[in-house]
């Protein structure tokens, strides 16, 4: 790697932006742990931003792992222009792997996120005897089940019953992991019609699979498998953008992605909340086809939970509603707790910067020449939509109880399509820089519920 450094000017790098995110970490992450070893109460955890972190017991097959995974990182990526694009989706894949087992073997890594805590959806999908008479009553029964499936839709649940009835928790692990690594070819197609050039279509994809959220959740959460239907909703966005126009297929895309994504999460507002920023945008332009673009995909979805109801009995509406009372039971926390609001809203915003990676963020937050992040006015209108819709979501009090690191892993491509103009010497040691803290994230923690 050493070698590799020589060929990039590293006083090109924004250092100073580097260490200042760094100290504006430590300093709050102290005072946080202050406060409340003096007895306040935050409403984060001690380690702020991390909302959840145990500490990694040490194997040396984890420590094997896990120098594997720096080693094939640092090859990949400097070797990444002479290889074709499958065996770049390949040694993605190998990425997340060996960043995982990191964590010492195949149970800790694959296995344990769904079993270990006993607060996961598995705990209660072992329990169901009859998944139909369980979907349709699933509302009435919400406050009995763990805490994640009593806010989230039941279907996740179900998927990990219907899987389980034909196979075993191994086959479960498998196929999640499969659904979130598709991910990856739909990350790169969306980086081909945004007119990425090759290389930088690769870089960005080895650096999709070593920023550490994905590294880290990637493997067998939930939210893997909401990354990739997302990924499907922005590719409809991407395809509109490339052909400057609206086609059936960019409507279906959009539209299976919408409903493929409210199926697993409520987060799914978020893409409701991004369809109307990106409808403002263009309508304060004049246009209106983003508008109907919306409607259309909003009735779509309503037609399709009208038919789930109708054929099931489930209403996607009434569960939403009891959803968000179970985890806000006291109602807007702003209006009784306002400086837990604050903090825990600081808390979201900070972990997914912690989790995207202070080599992301010393680029982004720059001024340098070389660090160019809002020069494409496409990527400025997909970026600038996404962060307004999280950002009304937020201030709505949505991750009361923290990891937006892994419950906002749908926002990681809107971040990483940013660097589509930076300078290559930057992209290098930001890849670099990356690839070290998630090295050292998955070796010194446990980062799941």
């Amino acid at each position: 790697m050493g070698e590799k450094l020589q060929w990039v000017n590293l006083k090109s790098f924004p250092w100073l932006v580097f260490f200042i995110a760094i100290a504006v970490w430590i300093a709050i992450a102290g005072a946080n742990f202050y406060y409340q070893h003096q007895g306040g109460y935050t409403g984060t955890g001690i380690l702020f931003p991390i909302s959840v972190i145990y500490p990694n017991q040490f194997l040396w097959s984890g420590f094997v792992f896990a120098f594997l995974f720096l080693i094939s990182g640092t090859f990949a990526f400097r070797f990444a222009d002479k290889m074709n694009v499958y065996l770049l989706f390949l040694i993605a894949v190998i990425l997340v792997l060996l960043g995982n087992l990191s964590q010492g073997n195949f149970d800790i890594a694959f296995l344990q996120p769904f079993y270990l805590k006993g607060r996961q959806y598995y705990a209660d999908a072992i329990n169901i005897t009859d998944g139909q008479i369980w979907l349709r009553d699933f509302s009435g029964n919400l406050e009995q089940f763990q805490m994640h499936t009593k806010t989230h839709p039941p279907f996740v649940t179900l998927l990990h019953y219907w899987i389980l009835n034909i196979s075993n928790i191994e086959t479960l692990a498998i196929v999640f992991f499969v659904i979130g690594s598709l991910s990856f070819p739909l990350f790169y197609k969306i980086l081909v019609d945004l007119g990425f050039e090759e290389t930088r279509r690769k870089w960005a994809l080895l650096l999709f699979a070593v920023v550490p959220s994905v590294n880290i959740y990637l493997l067998v959460s939930i939210d893997a498998l909401v990354l990739t239907s997302t990924l499907i909703f922005l590719l409809g966005f991407a395809r509109i953008f490339h052909q400057n126009k609206i086609d059936s297929v960019s409507f279906l895309l959009i539209s299976s992605g919408l409903i493929l994504t409210n199926l697993l999460t409520f987060s799914g507002l978020f893409l409701f909340a991004f369809l109307g920023c990106i409808s403002f945008y263009f309508l304060l332009k004049g246009k209106w086809n983003f508008v109907w673009l919306s409607l259309m995909g909003t009735v779509v979805f309503v037609l399709v939970f009208a038919m789930i109801y109708a054929m099931t009995g489930y209403n996607q509406l009434e569960t939403f509603f009891l959803a968000s009372k179970s985890e806000n039971p006291d109602g807007f926390r702003l209006f009784h707790q306002p400086f837990v609001y604050l903090m825990t809203r600081m808390e979201d915003i900070g972990e997914i910067f912690l989790f995207l990676s202070f080599g992301f963020l010393s680029v982004f937050f720059s001024k340098k020449s070389g660090t160019e992040v809002f020069e494409n006015r496409n990527i400025n209108i997909l970026f600038f939509s996404a962060i307004s819709a999280i950002s009304a979501m937020l201030l709505t009090g949505a991750y009361g109880t923290g990891e937006t690191a892994r419950a906002c892993l749908f926002l990681v491509p809107y971040f990483l399509i940013l660097l589509k103009g930076i300078s290559s010497d930057n992209f290098k040691i930001m890849f670099y820089l990356c690839l070290f803290q998630t090295f050292g994230m998955q070796m010194i923690g446990n980062f799941y519920w």
